[in-house]
């Protein structure tokens, strides 16, 4: 095989020839087949021409991550600051040190940085990759070129199993247009039987930067194959246990985490995963994070360094297909939907007028069939954010719709969450969040109650608002005589305030001064 030429696998690679082969199209000698299966031939090279030009330029976005540990060290990355580039061969990668495949994305067009968007777990292995770890990685890239560059890590979530790194291309030789980014298409409107193209590292066997490339067909969408996190073991449940992956035919090895997954126009149309094999279970198969709207938003989060966050109701839900009554049914128009079983007080759910009984039918106009389906979409959209719910009305047995403006849901561990920068920045030394933003602060009854504030997430030792008494765990309530119940809105509020006097919820009031060199 050509040096650097793409690996194609075998076995349900060849998947696409089935419908070919059911028209009767047989690959024989042109000289002995009539001219029905000589034009039958000519189209299947003519699509295999397709593939080859869609791997061949695709592949040049595709590159090989390897971590490995390094004692003591201070730095995310290796700097090693020579001009140089290391090979793979001299890398000393091996099949046994954590390995995996990564897409280059850039933040827009014109922008000179490099990034990988890759999964979590090809960072942390099936552990919680935690800040205090990143000192100890060293994690390095291998471009489609052979070069190997190093890469730090810009935000790394857990729930979505998605991460950024940026690639540090500074004293390498290499510019930004030897790594060009992956066209990015649309994932959102993926269907069953969909050819795709799969490019990855299995078993490391690409590590040298050349991916392999596999040819399936979308089998399913909105599965949830991954094992239910447990919150008491301290995991973050993963979006994904609601039906959020791509499920293909197309096997996806260890080291195949990472992956583009294309469309016959060799567009991006998912993250490949093999988190099934990393588990030991549903070796057979592969699944794939689509790229659609709610994960953009995830991916452009990332980008940025933010922790990402999800939205929330306020609600507690129960039982949702077989609790449909035959009235309910015919109302309703479809087979299911998420039964609202309790509505927390003052929560955005309650502020909407949701009640219990009333069974939710869609989102944003995607329709609703279980609790899953519901926690999905909500959850993959930002806290702050309107959406319009189609409620079966339990009081009326009418459909209504009704809008709602999310919070934002609470993070049971946030230590295996990796963010590089604020996204609400502090003020006297004070961080704040949305007052479900943790659930550490959150009393035992909190779905039971919404608390109408924000929740200090932490105070600077020393700072204006650790002198005046502020502490991580205080929810504020109202600023200078104005309500808050966001971050936003409660730097908004500070923003122009020489002193600030805050009402908490327990009843105290604590008066923040400016700084003495007159900064926030």
């Amino acid at each position: 095989m050509r040096q650097g030429a793409p690996q194609i696998c075998t076995g349900s690679a060849l998947s696409w020839l089935v419908p070919a082969l059911s028209l009767g199209i047989v690959l024989t000698s042109v000289s002995a087949v009539p001219a029905q299966e000589n034009a039958g031939r000519e189209l299947l090279v003519a699509f295999q021409s397709q593939l080859q030009d869609v791997i061949a330029a695709a592949e040049k976005s595709v590159v090989s991550i390897h971590v490995t540990s390094v004692a003591g060290g201070p730095r995310i990355v290796d700097p090693f600051g020579s001009g140089r580039t290391d090979r793979a061969d001299r890398s000393g990668s091996s099949p046994g040190a954590p390995y995996g495949t990564g897409v280059v994305i850039a933040r827009g067009r014109g922008d000179r940085d490099r990034f990988v968007l890759t999964n979590y777990h090809v960072l942390s292995g099936t552990r919680r990759l935690e800040p205090e770890a990143l000192g100890r990685q060293r994690i390095r890239v291998s471009l489609a070129t052979r070069d190997e560059v190093p890469a730090e890590v810009v935000a790394a979530d857990p729930r979505s199993d998605l991460a950024v790194l940026r690639l540090r291309l500074d004293g390498t030789g290499i510019i930004p247009a030897d790594v060009p980014p992956l066209r990015l298409g649309d994932g959102s409107n993926v269907r069953k039987g969909q050819i795709v193209i799969a490019l990855g590292n299995p078993y490391a066997i690409a590590r040298d930067g050349s991916a392999s490339a596999s040819v399936g067909i979308v089998s399913n969408i909105s599965r949830r194959p991954v094992v239910p996190t447990s919150e008491d073991e301290g995991d973050l449940p993963s979006i994904h246990e609601y039906g959020t992956l791509l499920h293909l035919d197309t096997r996806l090895q260890l080291g195949g985490s990472g992956g583009a997954l294309l469309d016959l126009d060799g567009q991006f149309i998912g993250l490949t995963t093999s988190l099934a094999a990393v588990r030991g279970y549903e070796k057979s198969v592969g699944y794939a994070i689509p790229f659609d709207d709610g994960f953009r938003r995830i991916i452009e989060t990332l980008l940025e360094g933010y922790e990402v966050e999800y939205g929330f109701l306020g609600i507690s839900l129960g039982r949702s297909l077989t609790d449909l009554t035959p009235s309910e049914r015919r109302v309703a128009g479809q087979a299911g939907g998420a039964r609202v079983m309790h509505v927390a007080a003052d929560s955005p759910a309650d502020e909407s007028g949701l009640r219990t009984g009333d069974l939710i039918l869609q989102v944003d106009g995607r329709r609703v069939y279980n609790d899953s389906d519901l926690l999905r979409e909500v959850g993959l959209v930002a806290p702050g954010t309107e959406v319009l719910l189609t409620v079966l009305a339990r009081r009326t047995q009418r459909r209504a719709r009704i809008p709602v403006r999310l919070g934002k849901w609470p993070v049971p561990d946030d230590r295996g969450i990796i963010a590089t920068r604020e996204r609400y920045p502090k003020w006297r030394g004070v961080e704040v969040d949305y007052p479900t933003g943790r659930r550490r602060f959150l009393p035992d009854d909190w779905l039971t109650r919404y608390l109408r504030g924000v929740v200090v997430v932490s105070v600077a030792e020393g700072s204006p608002a650790a002198r005046a008494g502020l502490k991580a765990g205080d929810f504020v309530a109202v600023v200078n005589n104005q309500r808050v119940e966001t971050p936003a809105g409660f730097l908004e509020a500070v923003a122009e305030a020489d002193e600030a006097t805050l009402q908490l919820l327990d009843g105290q009031t604590v008066t923040v001064p400016a700084r003495s060199d007159g900064t926030d």
